[in-house]
């Protein structure tokens, strides 16, 4: 076979259960390109998946498996019919979300219609941390909030990797943009973008606050609970926090103060990552890396996206 290094688990735990093996290097399909992967993103999600099996993205799955949906790389193979893309060309993608993807390797498989080409300003590393988490931004600003020029939006969390990205998003649309930080990351929120910041770790929401058109949530929990006051009748709440009884809160509280509310499950898109492609470029958005770890210091990355407080993103440098 031909070979290559890949990170895989055969049980569930913390990060002793990850292995960096040799592995077959795959081959791709028809409609799927072959990507020598130079970059992984690391996503919270990754670290659950690894944890124990999370319903959306193991619950069916056999053991062992590579984890990783964020990849940034070169085209080295290309599978039958294939024609959007070329040998050489760089791109960059989340892939298969919420299948195995088997992003933590030197080498991946991507279906066409889940990546772009990479954003000639962004390195690799930028490109693989930008992916599910810029995604995920666009698509509950756009897809389910439809996020206008002139609104109001209160960003729940607006350092971390989705955080991070919605701000940007949001201010390069037009919208009046409150979100909330700790004290060492209010001068980062304030030079994304955001135009009220508000230090969780100093005051509770400030008196006044509300008309909020819609708040994104990417912490759940008492903060989420908090924000139900301050958006307007007829506004929306959408989380991203299922997973910590998000959707059991807003289904008590939506009704009560005239709100609606949404769950955002992320999908890949070839066609948004390429849009967003154009906004990296054109200066509009940029990645913020907290740190690199290389694919043998998967475990490091895991330890440091578990300890939360993360300011942009986690990626792995894998070639």
């Amino acid at each position: 076979m031909t070979a290559m290094k890949a990170i895989r688990i055969h049980k569930f735990g913390g990060v002793d259960v990850l292995n960096y093996e040799e592995v077959e290097r795959p081959t791709p399909q028809a409609g799927e390109v072959l990507v020598q992967v130079r970059a992984a993103g690391i996503n919270p999600i990754d670290t659950s998946s690894r944890q124990y099996p999370v319903p959306i993205t193991t619950g069916t799955k056999a053991l062992p498996y590579t984890l990783g949906w964020d990849i940034s790389g070169e085209v080295v193979a290309l599978g039958e019919g294939v024609t959007r893309f070329a040998l050489g060309d760089e791109v960059y993608g989340t892939l298969r979300f919420p299948d195995e993807a088997k992003a933590y390797s030197e080498y991946a498989t991507a279906p066409v219609a889940d990546i772009a080409l990479k954003p000639r300003r962004l390195t690799h590393q930028e490109a693989a941390g930008a992916c599910l988490s810029a995604l995920t931004a666009w698509q509950a600003l756009f897809e389910v909030a439809h996020l206008q020029a002139g609104q109001t939006i209160f960003i729940l969390g607006g350092s971390g990797g989705v955080g991070h990205f919605a701000i940007q998003l949001a201010k390069w649309k037009g919208a009046k943009i409150i979100t909330t930080t700790s004290t060492h990351n209010v001068d980062f929120v304030r030079d994304l973008g955001a135009d009220i910041v508000v230090d969780y770790t100093q005051q509770a929401f400030p008196e006044g606050l509300g008309g909020v058109d819609i708040v994104l949530d990417t912490i759940g929990g008492e903060e989420l609970k908090r924000a139900f006051p301050v958006v307007k009748s007829g506004g929306q709440v959408v989380t991203l926090t299922a997973h910590k009884g998000s959707k059991a809160l807003c289904e008590q509280l939506a009704p009560h103060y005239g709100v609606s509310f949404a769950l955002v499950m992320v999908h890949p898109s070839g066609e948004q990552m390429a849009e967003m492609a154009s906004l990296f470029d054109a200066g509009h958005l940029k990645t913020h890396l907290d740190a690199i770890f290389s694919l043998k210091d998967v475990a490091q990355a895991h330890r440091l996206s578990e300890g939360g407080h993360i300011r942009g993103k986690i990626v792995l440098t894998i070639a």
